[in-house]
Order: C-alpha cells, then sequence, then structure tokens
C-alpha cells in the first residue's frame, strides 16, 4: 500500500518570528551540556531532511538544519563545567544503565509540525517520556537543574529555525513540493553533547555516547 505524506498542524500563534534570540544564560561563545538523541545513521531521515531542505531554502527567513546537526533535544545537564569529571562521568554511566533498559526504538516521525520558530518532524516512541523523566531525576541528583513538574515534553527534530517573520504561504507552498512522508528510526544515539549556538546554528562536541536498540 503505497503511504501518504505526513499531516501538518500549526502552533497556536499570531505571526512567525526569530528563533535565534539570546535566552536568559546564553551569548556568543556559551556551551552547555545536554542530553540529545543524535541520528548519524539514520538514512531515511536524512533523505527526508535533505528533501525538507531543498525545498525550505526557496523560502526567505527559514535556517535548514543540515542533516549532521539534526538533533532530538532530551535533558539539559548545566553549562559546561558546573559539574566536576568525576560527578559528569559517574551521571554518564547512570543514564546510559538507564536508558539500557529503557524501550524507546523504533521512533516514529509521522507529523509535521510548526511552531512559532520553527518547523519540525513530530516523534511518538513506545518509551521516550519515561526515559526523559529518569534523565530529568539523574540529572537533578547529580547537581544540575531539577525537572520542572509542568514542563510538557514535545519529542521532535527541527528541520528548519525561523530567522525573522516568514510567509506562512511560501512555507507551504515548499513543504508540498518536499512531500514528505512517515519515517522511521530504529537506531538512533542517546549523546551527551558540549552545545553551542553560534552563527544561527545548532553545533556541538560529543562528550559522551550510546547507541540504541531494541
Amino acid at each position: 500500500m503505497p503511504s501518504h505524506p505526513v499531516p501538518r498542524q500549526r502552533g497556536s500563534f499570531e505571526r512567525t518570528r526569530d528563533h535565534w534570540w539570546w535566552r536568559e544564560g546564553w551569548g556568543p561563545g556559551t556551551r552547555y551540556l545536554t542530553w540529545h538523541l543524535t541520528f548519524e545513521v539514520a538514512t531515511a531521515l536524512h533523505e527526508a531532511a535533505q528533501r525538507a531542505g531543498e525545498a525550505l531554502r526557496t523560502v526567505a527567513g527559514v535556517d535548514v538544519v543540515p542533516v549532521e546537526w539534526l538533533h532530538l533535544t532530551m535533558t539539559g545537564v548545566g553549562h559546561s563545567g558546573d559539574l566536576d569529571p568525576a560527578t559528569l562521568n559517574e551521571h554518564v554511566d547512570s543514564v546510559f544503565s538507564a536508558a539500557s533498559h529503557a524501550s524507546i526504538v523504533p521512533l516514529v516521525f509521522d507529523r509535521l509540525f510548526i511552531y512559532q520558530e520553527g518547523l519540525c518532524l513530530s516523534a511518538t516512541s513506545p518509551g521516550l517520556q519515561e526515559l526523559r523523566k529518569l534523565q530529568g531525576e539523574l540529572v537533578s541528583a547529580a547537581g544540575g537543574p531539577a525537572p520542572d513538574p509542568d514542563e510538557v515534553f514535545y519529542p521532535h527534530v527541527s528541520l528548519g529555525y525561523f530567522s525573522q517573520e516568514i510567509s506562512e504561504e511560501a512555507l507551504s507552498d515548499a513543504l508540498e513540493l518536499a512531500d514528505l512522508h512517515q519515517v522511521v528510526v530504529v537506531s538512533p544515539r542517546l549523546s551527551l553533547i558540549e552545545l553551542g549556538r553560534d552563527d544561527r546554528m545548532y553545533t556541538w562536541r560529543v562528550v559522551a555516547q550510546q547507541e540504541l536498540r531494541s
């Protein structure tokens, strides 16, 4: 049976806006330790992102995410240097141990979502919410920020960020052209990364990494 393009949803906002304003505690050169899922070997996701990127580059004000920087944000740990090396190593071991008992794959990307500062593929997973909850508890136990009980986790991979208010009509036309279908990822990597966001792009150095499988 042929697949169909993924459905598209729009968040509740009046108009799009620039994503790249500096959040509290951030500025040029800031580096932050955080847990992400990364997708170094997720060929199907790469192909979808490349197809989307070709279309999105026709829309003024969209910064396309290169395939090597595709990511699914999980849990912040703290600014670089906040945790001493021994504590950080113990934390990494505890998170990897928890992840080895979690069942988060396959990740299914089955919906396009347009939010105020970008657009993404939304993900569903059997155990991703529980893994993130455990990560938050382990980060707090290591001396990092405590989980926000009111925060809602919407797992997603952004395909592009807006650097200005954009034409949503042009964006819609580009997404029609991209013709994105459901993507399944079976081997993401759970990565502790040192993240920066200079030059209108999220980039990072991998500190520790573990491949996740069913």
